[in-house]
């Protein structure tokens, strides 16, 4: 508020302001105008004025670097650049206040879930919760015998019991090597975190006793035996299975030799793994050929190769499609084990595949998703579209940017990294129809796109609005006092967008009463009170009587009687 003249002479200020605070601190609780309220428990030693620049800047609110000159087993994660504290702090920019506040009360819990404790993104620390992880309750994981670190020499006071830090990402920090050392330590390598049971990684090509023919079909548990745990380690099972240390170095290590030792130790000359019965003709070695028998080929009948029936013939074998009809028909040409293997043709070799030389290199998530997810038809050299995101994605915001020159393509605001977070901020809103600024840019995205019903009734979040003035997101606290008069006085004519007390009004030119003498002193609200209209309790700005008696016959305000 513009005010011309001197309102009060200097003395005349320091007296009144004296006045006015031993007024006001004779009325009201001295020491709730020190502290907003009590310190939380963790912090109850820090409460008292003598502790508030421990927390607090001088003259501002609580410093992150305060916070962290405390609590260091924080900051060496934030400096390690892991951990949630290193997304929240240094990617997303947030103040620790956003989710630790206090003054509320020594029983407040200083943590604040966004969204509830159940519902918080793991990702975010760096582990990603799949499988029967995603199911776990956070106190399952969260004990203190599984914190590895050493906390206390960093924080003597933290609560180990409490703590959500300390954790490692190894499967044996929280759960036993029921292997007993057996193995590698990383589980991932035959088991996933659906189920420890069955091992799906697991292929015992890569053990130095491969499995072929009849021995595929045997179960594990015919020669990998249950023997007792000697040690008998905490927290496992009396048993485990032995995997590593079992003989194959002849078949009688398993085998009863029905022969009695009259043919040898040799098994293999005569015999192979297809059945004790399918014996080798000839007492033949294939792998002694130029095409040794892998995989499926092992199980083919003699004949379904050598048709001729002669067995020293050479045979073409230098593609697959000597003997095999390819089902590509030549548009990803000869080389079929860049994708195949000889256990099975419906095997790909995703690894070994380079999809960029489709035309459509797999990025980011695109990179695990699996291949019947976009092959549906089951026929993988079949053409798709994949021009535009919608190809295969549903449009979530269901057209709001259809109408924009690039005809709303998702890869202007997302990529393959994820759909969350968005790749349009401050600087591309600034281009919109509806720049950002003063209070708008501290404002959160969702506070003005919030959910809406669609016309199909599903939720939308609203990115496009018709109506961009004031009143379409605020409320107009003055009650239609400025939006029914000829021509309307829009919001942003007195209010800036900084703060809403921040008012720019010239009450000589703005008004109908210029300010003369001794009103250019007074206070706005001496002639500008509060009135109750209906329910609503407003403070008039018009219209008043601008007679002299609508303010000093002490009958209070006279309405002017006519119309707005």
């Amino acid at each position: 508020m513009n005010f011309r003249g001197s309102i009060l002479h200097k003395p005349q200020v320091v007296f009144y302001s004296f006045f006015v605070f031993l007024t006001f601190f004779a009325a009201t609780d001295s020491r709730a105008q020190i502290s907003p309220g009590e310190l939380a428990k963790p912090h109850a030693h820090l409460e008292g004025m003598d502790n508030c620049l421990q927390c607090h800047e001088l003259g501002g609110g609580p410093s992150a670097e305060k916070c962290l000159s405390c609590h260091l087993e924080i900051k060496t994660r934030i400096d390690q650049q892991r951990g949630l504290h290193h997304q929240v702090f240094t990617i997303d920019r947030k103040a620790c206040f956003s989710c630790h506040s206090d003054h509320a009360g020594r029983a407040f819990k200083m943590v604040f879930w966004e969204n509830g404790q159940d519902n918080f993104d793991h990702k975010q620390t760096g582990f990603s919760l799949k499988g029967k992880h995603a199911q776990t309750k956070c106190q399952d994981c969260h004990k203190s015998e599984f914190i590895k670190e050493d906390l206390k020499k960093l924080q003597p006071e933290i609560d180990l019991a409490k703590t959500f830090l300390g954790l490692q990402r190894d499967c044996i920090s929280c759960h036993v090597d029921e292997h007993r050392g057996q193995l590698d330590t990383e589980c991932s390598k035959c088991h996933t975190e659906e189920n420890w049971k069955p091992a799906p990684n697991f292929d015992h090509d890569n053990a130095r006793f491969q499995l072929t023919g009849k021995h595929i079909q045997v179960d594990c548990a015919k020669c990998h035996p249950q023997i007792n745990d000697l040690q008998k380690t905490a927290a496992a099972k009396p048993v485990f299975t032995k995997f590593t240390g079992l003989p194959f170095n002849s078949c009688k290590a398993c085998h009863d030799d029905v022969h009695k030792g009259k043919f040898g130790a040799d098994c293999q000359s005569c015999h192979n793994t297809t059945g004790w019965r399918g014996m080798n003709r000839g007492t033949f070695d294939h792998s002694k050929t130029r095409f040794p028998l892998l995989g499926k080929h092992q199980n083919v009948d003699c004949q379904k190769c050598h048709t001729s029936g002669d067995m020293l013939k050479p045979l073409q074998f230098g593609t697959c499609a000597a003997c095999h009809k390819d089902v590509h028909e030549g548009k990803l040409g000869q080389d079929c084990q860049s994708c195949h293997n000889e256990r099975s043709w419906k095997t790909v070799n995703r690894d070994k595949f380079d999809h960029s030389t489709t035309g459509f290199p797999l990025r980011g998530l695109h990179a695990s998703v699996d291949c019947q997810k976009c092959h549906t038809s089951g026929s993988m050299t079949q053409p798709l579209k994949s021009e535009l995101c919608s190809d295969c994605h549903k449009d979530i915001h269901l057209g709001q940017f259809a109408k924009r020159p690039d005809g709303g393509r998702c890869e202007v605001c997302h990529d393959e990294q994820g759909f969350i977070p968005a790749l349009y901020g401050i600087r591309e809103h600034q281009q919109s129809g509806f720049q950002l600024i003063g209070s708008h840019i501290a404002t959160q995205c969702r506070a003005c796109h919030k959910l809406k019903k669609s016309r199909s009734g599903e939720p939308i979040r609203q990115f496009v609005f018709s109506d961009t003035r004031c009143e379409t997101c605020h409320q107009d606290i003055h009650v239609g006092q400025f939006s029914k008069i000829v021509p309307v006085k829009s919001c942003e004519i007195c209010h800036q967008p900084t703060e809403w007390p921040d008012i720019q009004f010239n009450h000589d030119a703005d008004s109908r009463f210029p300010l003369k003498g001794a009103h250019q002193n007074v206070q706005c609200n001496e002639c500008h009170k509060l009135y109750k209209l209906q329910d609503t309790v407003i403070r008039l700005y018009r219209p008043i009587d601008p007679a002299c008696e609508t303010c000093h016959s002490g009958n209070g305000i006279q309405l002017r009687r006519q119309k707005r």
